[in-house]
């Protein structure tokens, strides 16, 4: 987890390899800081609502703000229920908190700035150290925060929507003082309406963070002797390169987070700037104040850190320099409830966020959402040092050939498994070499053009899906795509160099020699020329790899940001749909959403941060009945019961690696970590898996979620479907009941596998 401390603890923001201790002492300093307010009157909700003054208002929504000189403060009324939801903590100058922290919950932003000539950043809120005006435009305000301690105005429109509240920051108006010389400070990070939504210690409810395949939060969970919560939204940047490898987390796949209070509930979704932006948690009592909050920080300028002179120690820290690449900042919050006025949960959440997909995002029903396949990857060819003559040469290793490949779907469908959707990876000279591809050309070592065509005949012959796998994220330098010109730029101005990592000690296995970072200014000539070859070759499925899962900037001279790779990724999303069929995402971020058929690889549990106190398959809900997705290999899993269990609960198609190879020829390889996927150990239960799932799910691949409820010990889990179909899993029993029907685990997979 990010070692980063929370924005909004009015202190300087650390990167995740700074020391830990400069952050508890800034913690500590803060708690010991003395409020010289006297304590105020308590107040209700009511109370403060009537001091409210409306701002505008349709059928579905109000918007009301102090009146209050120059006050950010608003309230955003969801007449449906009645709920009020402040912006601010009505009794915030009460809470048990020191003088920063309330100063926090009371401002309507937050700003961290970074001063490049003394390489630190600093943290202000708009209460403390702002200057504020707030003037009235159509359908809402704007606000305008001034900055005096650092020269830095931000203006943003707050602007009450059909169905939602919209925040909104075009960065182009954001005014720094001499940001190009060597005194200029520069806006870093930006957090708006830090509070809104916050809960006291009386409030009962939840966080619903999409971390993995999703997960909870509690308000006043006692949890307050562990670290906030901070997730970048759609993973870290990986241009910048750390010496040791961070702890292994899951992806925030979706641009949102909710917020859950009984008979309401919000979802709050980062519309524009996403790829800038980090869900930020915490609860009451972590970091010195009564409430539980969640909210969203943007990151409108890159770091990154170098050590002089190859030293280990104190790195340098360096800031972006082409300015704010992140263009606009939008904010939406769309209140949930019920028309009966009973209690909401994560699944009214789920169907919210779902919405805003059909309806904002452009997200439709996959034609293949009836479907419940077998997902597969295989995995083609690496690259291995042998010696030849005594000397040593690096070979392509054969590890799945498209003879083997063709071997193991008619094992598989002798077991009748009828239906499997395949990614086949590392299957052209060029991936296997390690090099940038954009061609469509089967490798030689896999057994050529012939043998891939008749593996593809038979795939259309027997309901089986296969899609080529280009992996084009990091590469050695070729004639067509050279390290010197299309290797991303660190903020550093480094060439950014991927390293292996070793498996037990998490620093840099030198065995394996750095690839370079591909840059995203190079993505459009690369990916056009493989969707047209893709196209001329009849191929009529694609996969891209990582670039639905991993998104990076290049900041050297190309300057291209995360979100302007977004657009880019995009782009070509939409051009291989369009050009070449049916797409799959391999790990979906929701920006591929609208251009794919398929997501496989999904994972069925989060982070399993210390914060968090319950699972959920919130990604899975999400999509169920509009895309169907499949989970991480299940034979990968070290409790594989378990693992089907919870796919099996939250509707999800199961997934297996398997490889045509013992695990012995993969030894000092990249694939070294499928030690566990040869096909002959794997086969017969991956049918058995196919079966059970077919038997549990077929009839319901197409229905939305509509409950999902577990035990209090978390041994059952029972998933509600819209024709009321109903099933029931048992963990501590392995079983599965279908309507009353049960199934046993064991009847459908080997003895040792499960049972």
């Amino acid at each position: 987890m990010c070692a980063a401390m929370m924005t909004s603890l009015g202190i300087s923001v650390y990167s995740d390899n700074e020391e830990e201790a400069a952050v508890e002492e800034a913690v500590e300093e803060a708690s010991e800081e003395a409020s010289d307010e006297e304590p105020e009157e308590v107040i209700t909700e009511e109370q403060a609502f009537a001091e409210m003054e409306l701002v505008t208002e349709n059928d579905k929504l109000a918007l009301y703000r102090s009146t209050e000189k120059n006050s950010t403060s608003i309230c955003l009324v969801d007449k449906n229920s009645g709920k009020k939801w402040f912006s601010n903590p009505v009794n915030a100058v009460n809470t048990n908190a020191k003088k920063a922290q309330k100063n926090d919950l009371l401002s309507g932003m937050s700003l961290v700035y970074a001063e490049p000539a003394d390489r630190r950043t600093t943290t202000v809120n708009s209460k403390a150290k702002g200057d504020v005006t707030v003037e009235s435009v159509q359908n809402g305000i704007k606000i305008t925060y001034k900055f005096a301690e650092c020269g830095i105005t931000v203006p943003v429109t707050i602007t009450l929507e059909a169905d939602h509240l919209k925040l909104y920051c075009n960065t182009s108006e954001i005014v720094e003082e001499h940001p190009s010389t060597s005194s200029g400070k520069l806006a870093s990070t930006l957090s708006f309406m830090t509070s809104f939504g916050a809960a006291d210690r009386d409030t009962e409810g939840y966080f619903v963070i999409p971390d993995g395949s999703g997960a909870l939060i509690n308000f006043n969970n006692n949890k307050t002797g562990f670290k906030v919560y901070t997730g970048p939204v759609y993973g870290s940047d990986i241009t910048p390169v750390k010496t040791t490898k961070s702890y292994v987390s899951q992806n925030v796949y979706l641009n949102m987070f909710g917020i859950v209070e009984g008979d309401s509930g919000l979802v709050v979704v980062a519309d524009k700037g996403d790829t800038a932006a980090s869900i930020n948690a915490y609860v009451a009592g972590e970091i010195n104040t009564d409430y539980n909050g969640c909210y969203f920080s943007f990151e409108t300028r890159t770091s990154d850190e170098y050590l002089m002179g190859g030293g280990e120690s104190n790195p340098l820290k360096v800031f972006e320099k082409h300015g704010i690449l992140v263009p606009e900042i939008e904010l939406r919050y769309y209140p949930v409830s019920s028309d009966d006025g009973s209690d909401i949960d994560y699944i009214d959440i789920a169907d919210t966020y779902r919405d805003y997909l059909t309806g904002s995002c452009g997200v439709k029903t996959s034609p293949k959402v009836e479907e419940n396949p077998l997902y597969l990857n295989f995995y083609g060819a690496t690259i291995k040092k042998k010696s030849i003559l005594g000397i040593p040469v690096n070979v392509k290793e054969k590890v799945t050939g498209f003879d083997d490949a063709l071997n193991i779907l008619e094992e598989l469908d002798g077991y009748g498994v009828d239906d499997m959707v395949v990614s086949y990876k590392d299957w052209t000279s060029t991936d296997i070499g390690e090099k940038i591809t954009d061609k469509a050309s089967p490798a030689g070592t896999l057994g050529g053009s012939s043998k891939f065509n008749k593996l593809m005949d038979y795939a259309e012959s027997n309901n089986i899906a296969i899609y080529p796998d280009v992996e084009n994220q990091t590469f050695k330098s070729s004639l067509k795509y050279m390290t010197i010109t299309n290797t991303a730029i660190r903020v550093s101005n480094a060439y950014s160099r991927q390293i292996v990592y070793d498996l037990a000690h998490g620093v840099e296995n030198k065995y394996y020699s750095s690839m370079s970072l591909f840059s995203p200014a190079s993505y459009n000539k690369a990916y056009t020329n493989l969707i047209n070859s893709y196209q001329k070759k009849g191929i009529s499925n694609i996969s891209l790899g990582s670039l639905s899962n991993t998104i990076y900037g290049d900041y050297g001279k190309k300057a291209v940001s995360r979100e302007m790779s977004k657009g880019i990724i995009e782009d070509i999303y939409s051009s291989a749909q369009q050009n070449v069929g049916s797409v799959m995402a391999d790990g979906g971020n929701k920006y591929v959403l609208p251009y794919v058929d398929t997501v496989s690889n999904i994972p069925i549990s989060s982070s399993k941060y210390d914060i968090f106190d319950q699972e959920i398959p919130f990604y899975q809900i999400v999509l169920h009945g509009l895309i169907p997705c499949s989970t991480t290999a299940i034979n990968s899993e070290p409790d594989i019961a378990d693992a089907v269990l919870t796919a099996i609960s939250c509707g999800s198609n199961l997934t297996f690696d398997l490889i045509g190879t013992e695990a012995s020829e993969l030894k000092d390889t990249r694939y070294d970590q499928y030690y566990y996927a040869y096909y002959g150990n794997w086969a017969e239960d991956a049918a058995g898996a196919y079966r059970l799932q077919n038997d549990i799910l077929s009839d319901v691949a197409g229905q939305k979620i509509v409950e999902y409820n577990i035990s209090a010990d978390g041994n059952e889990i029972e998933t509600v479907y819209e024709d009321n179909t109903t099933t029931v899993v048992n963990f501590e029993n392995d079983t599965v009941k279908l309507n009353g029907t049960t199934y046993k685990l064991a009847d459908y997979f080997s003895e040792g596998v499960v049972g």
